[in-house]
């Protein structure tokens, strides 16, 4: 009970002791799919690690979020998380069932001695300097405090490195906007064999073409939705070739979206809410193989795919993606090009904006960047590779990778922490390449294993040696891309065929 004690511009909050619920070796923030990977990761080296996770489940998007779509580079965790997957029919190609994956990270991380506190959510952090000491949590349990030695900010939205002070950017430079937000759904009753042999598929298999005639046929809310098909997948599991598969969808989108107001995100879920039941009934109506579908749930969580990004010691860029940059202290790998899904506007932008011999050019990363639903100025004629070249000119690596730098975990400013996953220190368009499932999960990994062989030695997690890292996560089954070219100072894998 607080006392009402009400000024001009708030209420006053006397002052009062927290009781400590728990101090661990590590605290992970948030238990999404990088902060699994993070728990996992230091619990197996023998650290004492907790996860805090504000929603009733392990996953986040990958799973409350049905973002059922695991892309990007598979290794180390993410390679047996797979495993487990197949083992209980929870994967099917790189589509997933959400719910088997609920329950098979459960399995993981109880499996690794690692605790899990759901429905608990960071609201402010303990700091003692300039280092990160703790966190303050709110529950059904009350106000608490819980303590560690390490903290790993999962959380996608920075919260704790924010709330300890770490130094953040949010949206693209130009006017802090940031990426549109989706609430995904699925749908029953589908005909999953009439739709993959249809026309449509063959032909428009963005649904581009049908949602520009069907516009002026009465279907114009679903233009001013979005412009195309972001995504549909096959939920493994369920009853198939009889006209009742299920599928996973994103196609609702909100703009103008402000992902660390609670506001705003209230707005948004009315708005995806509404957005579905339009675009449910147009896909009933419009697309073949799904005369008889129905509407299964929407998302509990709302996919926002980019908001507060920490500043660490090093900051990947848009170019890095565009140079499939490679760095000495590589932690994770991606093949991830640019996707920016547009923060004011339908569309997704696969290219950016970019300087190149005192002129401003429109740069993709590889020849996907010709699928962009949203032109730059002048058309797809002049997108131009990294070097400037147009057309046939361009030319790309293969295969097209890019590293993640350790740098890119460590913030500038705060001792004991590391972030992982969406939150890493990126600018923009960075953010928009290396922001996938498999990334993050690889990211997590990397700074559970970092911070346990900080605590081992006894020095801060930006002063450990790179090369005891690797190795490490390499022994661990890690991709760096060893088998790819030479990382400077590691041992010289043989190229997979």
């Amino acid at each position: 009970m607080i006392h009402y004690n009400r000024t001009e511009t708030g209420i006053i909050e006397p002052q009062r002791e927290l009781p400590i619920d728990g101090q661990y070796d590590v605290v992970v923030v948030g238990g999404g799919i990088a902060g699994v990977g993070a728990g996992i990761a230091a619990a197996r080296q023998g650290c004492k690690t907790l996860i805090i996770e504000r929603e009733s489940a392990l996953g986040g998007l990958a799973t409350v979020g049905l973002v059922n779509i695991p892309l990007d580079f598979v290794s180390g965790i993410g390679s047996e998380m797979f495993k487990e997957l197949k083992a209980v029919t929870g994967l099917w190609h790189r589509n997933t069932d959400p719910e088997k994956h609920k329950l098979v990270l459960d399995r993981m991380t109880r499996g690794a001695q690692c605790d899990v506190l759901f429905h608990t959510q960071v609201v402010e952090s303990l700091t003692d300097g300039d280092a990160i000491k703790g966190v303050v949590v709110e529950s059904k349990s009350g106000r608490q405090a819980i303590l560690g030695s390490r903290i790993i900010d999962c959380s996608g939205d920075a919260d704790a490195a924010f709330f300890a002070g770490a130094e953040v950017q949010i949206g693209r430079k130009k006017d802090g906007m940031n990426q549109a937000c989706s609430l995904e759904f699925r749908l029953g009753g589908v005909d999953w064999d009439a739709y993959v042999n249809s026309e449509l598929k063959a032909n428009d298999p963005k649904w581009i073409k049908l949602i520009e005639d069907m516009s002026k046929k009465g279907w114009g809310r679903v233009a001013e939705i979005e412009n195309h098909l972001n995504w549909i997948t096959h939920v493994p599991g369920r009853p198939e070739h009889c006209g009742m598969d299920e599928v996973s969808i994103c196609f609702a989108h909100s703009r103008y979206c402000k992902p660390c107001d609670n506001r705003d995100l209230t707005r948004m879920y009315f708005e995806g809410r509404e957005q579905v039941d339009v675009l449910s009934k147009f896909i009933k109506e419009c697309v073949p193989g799904f005369e008889n579908s129905y509407l299964i749930d929407t998302a509990p969580l709302l996919g926002v795919r980019e908001s507060r990004r920490v500043v660490g010691e090093y900051i990947l860029t848009g170019m890095d993606i565009a140079e499939w940059k490679h760095f000495d202290d590589v932690i994770c790998i991606s093949g991830h090009g640019y996707d920016i899904h547009n923060p004011d506007d339908v569309g997704n932008v696969k290219w950016i904006e970019a300087e190149i011999d005192g002129q401003t050019r429109y740069v993709i990363c590889h020849k996907g960047g010709f699928g962009t639903s949203y032109d730059p100025p002048g058309g797809r004629d002049v997108l131009c590779d990294y070097l400037g070249r147009t057309g046939d000119d361009m030319d790309f690596p293969s295969p097209c990778y890019y590293d993640i730098p350790y740098r890119s975990l460590v913030p500038v400013k705060v001792q004991n922490l590391l972030v992982a996953g969406r939150c890493l220190s990126a600018d923009f368009e960075a953010q928009s390449g290396c922001r996938l499932i498999m990334a993050c999960l690889t990211m997590g990994e990397a700074a559970g294993t970092a911070m346990a062989i900080s605590l081992k030695k006894q020095i801060q997690p930006r002063d450990l040696d790179r090369l005891e890292l690797q190795n490490m996560l390499i022994a661990n089954g890690v991709n760096l891309g060893q088998h790819l070219r030479q990382i400077p100072g590691i041992n010289e894998y043989p190229a997979i065929e």
